[in-house]
């Protein structure tokens, strides 16, 4: 990062400082707006004929922004034509209408209007076209390019939802007068009468419930005689006087609804629990394929309903039975909260019992292998990281967060925030400690991350960067699999076979529960056969 005198803060190296009149032609309705600051800038008024004396019409794709009364700064997306006042500012792109999204986005979080008391003096609020036109942010084209690539079908969407809303509120306009005043009818064959598929909603306005109170009355028909009829209309009207009764589509979108309600409810749960963003995803992912694959409601699930999933589910895919697994805990999990909560009586995951797994002694880096992998190192940086991973234990994730600030080389120890943001301590030997200097000693960037990339600007190393470049040198070295994870697993075993108890190798790898240290230190062979020979002979 490095300070910006322009806008008073530090922004990333290598990125430059723009304003919205490099990039945007500025629209407006008020007349001869290119004359409003002379010599300065360039603007257009968005007609060549106004409508009125303060009006234009716009024709195309901007961003829209507010200029004066209570949505002053407001900002809006729109494409096609509308009639422009004159303190409404069209910000249009010549030939670029692809970056849209971030110009819309960055006027709409970034964009400080003035207001009254401002430095041009108004009581009233209300943005100047010039404030607009210089209004600065840190860009760069690589960075914007993949941000547009990545939100470009999310803008799209709001894009569409917004003009489904406008016609869906058009034709509401259009429809509900006539339906009040019984201008447009409908059949009493084409009501549905079930009461159940009603959502009561207090002090609504009147809709269609003139017609739902005849079909109920026809239907009662033949059980009341005509006196009780009428009783029982007025008495219906006047319980519903204050109600508005609205139409669901369908029980199953009732169902869908209140599945994804429940579905949100225990992720955010989970998220104040201290889960990770990535176990939240997990979850989300998979039961949201779960409750795409039924149609029942989430309370009458039973066991043989979840057994059949994980069953078509394995047969679909191919799964391994540790996939199936890690399922089902999901599942146990998400219908215990359920239970928990009241949702429902008893989780239907209690009867499915842990499904067995084969267990693998999962390899480990031999000393020889190490040693090559150092000697394939051109780099100093991977050297470090190499040292670092064997002699701490750290996961990637971990590896990725370390700042130079963190590093203690006096006692040969590191803070890293481990999983649920918890900090722990970790030590390393002293071979790492001098790759450590010198790999430190030979930056030029100013940047505070512990490992940066190899190439200008020098950002942090990301958990990918980690991997790919250890399976590179795994590869050159000719040394099979090698990924982050296994120097963890390596450094595990050999610390439980030079004798460290489980419980300090607990402490050292931050592990919450034993078993999951027991799952990553496997016991040399050997080891195992000295210890038989020696207390058992």
């Amino acid at each position: 990062m490095v300070y910006n005198d322009k806008l008073k803060r530090e922004i990333p190296k290598g990125w430059e400082v723009k304003d919205i009149k490099s990039f945007m032609r500025i629209f407006t309705g008020k007349k001869d707006v290119s004359k409003a600051i002379p010599g300065k800038y360039k603007f257009f008024s968005c007609a060549p004929e106004p409508i009125t004396s303060n009006e234009y019409i716009f024709d195309g794709a901007a961003v829209l922004i507010s200029g004066n009364g209570s949505y002053t700064g407001r900002v809006n997306f729109y494409r096609g034509k509308m009639d422009l006042y004159q303190r409404t500012y069209a910000c249009v792109l010549d030939n670029n209408d692809y970056k849209i999204p971030f110009f819309y986005y960055t006027l709409k979080y970034l964009f400080q209007p003035i207001y009254s008391g401002g430095k041009h003096g108004s009581s009233i609020p209300y943005i100047v076209l010039g404030d607009l036109a210089d209004f600065m942010y840190a860009y760069n084209s690589e960075v914007v390019d993949d941000f547009i690539s990545q939100i470009q079908a999310l803008f799209n969407k709001q894009i569409l939802n917004k003009s489904e809303i406008e016609h869906l509120t058009k034709q509401r306009d259009e429809l509900l007068p006539l339906l009040m005043n019984g201008q447009v009818s409908i059949k009493p064959t084409e009501v549905n009468c079930d009461l159940s598929v009603f959502r009561v909603i207090l002090k609504g306005k009147l809709f269609m419930k003139s017609k739902i109170v005849h079909s109920i009355i026809e239907k009662l028909g033949d059980c009341f005689s005509s006196h009780q009829l009428d009783v029982l209309q007025d008495t219906i009207n006047e319980v519903l006087a204050d109600y508005d009764l609205i139409v669901c589509r369908s029980k199953e979108l009732r169902t869908e609804k209140e599945n994804e309600e429940l579905l949100n409810s225990f992720i955010s749960a989970k998220r104040i629990e201290g889960c990770s963003a990535k176990t939240l995803k997990y979850y989300e992912n998979t039961i949201r394929l779960f409750l795409k694959k039924t149609t029942t409601e989430l309370r009458n699930i039973d066991t043989n309903d979840i057994r059949k999933y994980l069953s078509d589910f394995q047969a679909k895919n191919n799964s391994s039975k540790v996939t199936i697994d890690n399922i089902r805990r999901i599942f146990s999990s998400f219908f215990a909260w359920l239970e928990d909560e009241d949702y429902i009586v008893k989780s239907p995951v209690r009867r499915i019992h842990k499904i067995r797994t084969e267990t693998l002694v999962k390899e480990v880096i031999s000393d020889e292998d190490l040693e090559i992998l150092r000697d394939n190192c051109t780099e100093i940086r991977d050297l470090a990281i190499i040292d670092f991973l064997v002699s701490t234990g750290v996961r990637v994730g971990e590896l990725v967060k370390i700042n130079r600030a963190d590093i203690d080389f006096q006692e040969r120890q590191c803070v890293v925030l481990g999983k649920g943001n918890k900090e722990r301590t970790v030590y390393f030997n002293a071979r790492t400690k001098i790759h450590l200097r010198h790999y430190l000693e030979s930056r030029t960037d100013n940047n505070p991350a512990l490992f940066v990339t190899l190439n200008s600007p020098h950002t942090r190393l990301s958990i990918s960067g980690v991997e790919v470049r250890l399976r590179a040198l795994g590869i050159k070295a000719d040394v099979c699999r090698i990924h982050p994870h296994k120097f963890r697993r390596t450094l595990a075993t050999m610390a439980i076979d030079k004798g460290m108890p489980i419980e300090q190798v607990q402490k050292l790898l931050g592990h919450v529960k034993i078993d999951t240290t027991l799952h990553y230190a496997m016991v040399n062979q050997n080891n195992v056969k000295i210890a038989h020979r020696r207390f058992i002979g």
